[in-house]
């Protein structure tokens, strides 16, 4: 598709939230990329800030405005700071001289602000840049969301009794507390692994329940994914969790896995460990 320009109404949209997500991102990667994309980005944002100060957006303008910028209470700080610069440049254009009543509060603000340029400027250009920054934060806090929500359905999918998508490799696991030095149990994920299986043994048969709770976790990281109500094979030994290949990837893993008590609350728990290889 052919990128347009980054003209002042499309950049207004964008910090309004109202582009489609292939231009928000190409406007955000010229953002962190591009100098003279980045103070065209700026001074969009500067004359936004500029008109919400003023009272003239729109109803719709204003909502879209304040849902964005006035999410956080550093993004509240922000605003409170870009306020108070507009007072204070108002402040001192009112006593050096008057303005005719014909020049609008939006263009007096700007003429009068160059009286201080030197001083309010960079502090301007802070506010905006760190606006912006947030916006791209949140940007990026809300695809990360949107990618675990994704992952959780693919989990709750490949694990439905009724879905039946065969796994190309399996892994069966003992948990650390009988495994006796045993070596690290490995698993290979080669390039045409859709799904993989870890066969959990349960080795507890005084407390063994109906479903189980499992979470996984790349060690090392923050990563992780949980699943619920897996159901335990009819002896009550093994536990099945099925897993996307591309999710596996190199490295170690640990499992927390519990039994569901018949109200919800997690039972006791077992560890199992195991690496992937690719």
């Amino acid at each position: 598709m052919k990128e347009g320009p980054l003209t002042e109404a499309l950049l207004r949209e964008f910090l309004l939230g109202n582009v489609n997500d292939e231009e928000r991102q190409r406007i955000e990667s010229l953002f962190l990329t591009d100098q003279l994309a980045r103070e065209r980005v700026l001074a969009a944002e500067e004359g936004l800030i500029d008109d919400y100060l003023d009272g003239s957006l729109t109803n719709i303008e204003r909502e879209q405005f304040l849902k964005r910028y006035d999410a956080t209470p550093a993004q509240q700080q922000k605003l409170k700071l870009a306020r108070s610069i507009k007072a204070w440049a108002t402040t001192e254009g009112d006593v050096s001289h008057a303005k005719p009543a014909t020049v609008s509060v939006s263009s007096g603000w700007r003429e009068r602000f160059g009286l201080r340029s030197a001083f309010v400027v960079p502090i301007a250009a802070t506010v905006v840049i760190a606006i912006v920054a947030s916006l791209v934060w949140l940007n990026s806090r809300n695809e990360e969301r949107q990618r675990r929500v994704t992952m959780q359905e693919e989990l709750v999918k490949l694990n439905d009794p009724l879905h039946g998508v065969p796994p190309q490799v399996a892994l069966e696991l003992k948990p650390l507390s009988y495994r006796s030095g045993e070596p690290e149990s490995e698993i290979v994920i080669g390039p045409d692994v859709q799904v993989a299986e870890l066969r959990f043994i349960w080795l507890r048969p005084e407390v063994r329940h109906p479903r189980y709770r499992a979470v996984v976790r790349r060690v090392g990281t923050k990563e992780s994914v949980a699943t619920q109500d897996l159901p335990a094979e009819a002896d009550g030994k093994t536990i099945r969790l099925k897993l996307p290949g591309h999710l596996l990837t190199r490295g170690n893993y640990t499992v927390e896995l519990g039994g569901l008590n018949a109200d919800g609350t997690l039972g006791p728990t077992e560890e199992y460990r195991f690496t992937v290889r690719r």
